[in-house]
């Protein structure tokens, strides 16, 4: 089975768009695709899984909580009068690992996030056991905050297959964008994953791009760990 969990250091560093890509370029490639998002934030403003079926209307989605609050899972469903249940989060993704060949989870603001009682996003991917992929932003994230959230990431001993980086200009004015992956490379000898620009607003963003580029910018076989037959055929 072909599972990884999607996380990042902040919220809206583009990890739906990243999710959505993979999950589209899985689906494109014939395999069945589930995505599940634990917990939907901010939702009277957006809707992650919404888009991702946008891309896709293939592609299983669910979700067990949706939270209006953009604040961490636990501040917001404690502001919303309800209780994140982890066994609930644990069941739900049993049972959709079930029905596909593909299995994406989109964690929320980002990897050290609360989520329930004394536990943060982290804590998650332990217990659902998956591969994680983290998702940065160098026009969000300073790469010295991301060095430091890669420490964190490798000493809590999870399975870390390496970074995308999201939003990447390679012609940036900006040196410290510019240079982003490299300096990921040589400070924390992380897999830089793979690279996708800047797409601006995702509303009109074309599927057959979106794919188009995952395919040609990430290396889809390191992200899900093994030898993808119909990569290659």
């Amino acid at each position: 089975m072909l599972s990884v969990f999607i996380s990042g250091f902040e919220s809206q560093t583009g990890k739906t768009v990243v999710t959505a890509g993979l999950a589209a370029t899985m689906q494109s490639l014939s395999y069945s695709t589930n995505v599940y998002k634990p917990v939907c934030q901010d939702c009277e403003n957006t809707n992650g899984l919404e888009f991702i079926k946008n891309v896709d209307s293939n592609i299983s989605t669910e979700t067990s909580y949706v939270l209006k609050s953009p604040l961490s899972p636990f501040v917001g469903a404690y502001e919303e009068g309800l209780n994140i249940d982890v066994n609930t989060i644990f069941s739900t993704y049993q049972a959709c690992s079930q029905i596909g060949d593909c299995n994406l989870v989109e964690g929320a603001n980002c990897i050290s996030t609360p989520v329930a009682k004394n536990m943060t996003e982290i804590d998650i991917v332990k217990m659902l056991k998956l591969p994680l992929v983290m998702v940065v932003n160098p026009k969000k994230t300073s790469i010295d905050k991301v060095i430091s959230g890669l420490r964190y990431i490798q000493s809590e001993r999870v399975e870390f297959l390496g970074v995308i980086v999201n939003c990447f200009d390679e012609n940036s004015e900006n040196l410290e964008e510019k240079y982003f992956a490299q300096i990921l490379e040589e400070f924390t000898n992380v897999k830089i994953l793979g690279k996708l620009p800047d797409y601006g607003c995702i509303s009109h963003l074309a599927p057959e791009t979106l794919i188009a580029d995952v395919l040609n910018n990430i290396d889809i076989e390191k992200v899900f760990g093994l030898k993808i037959a119909k990569l290659n055929a």
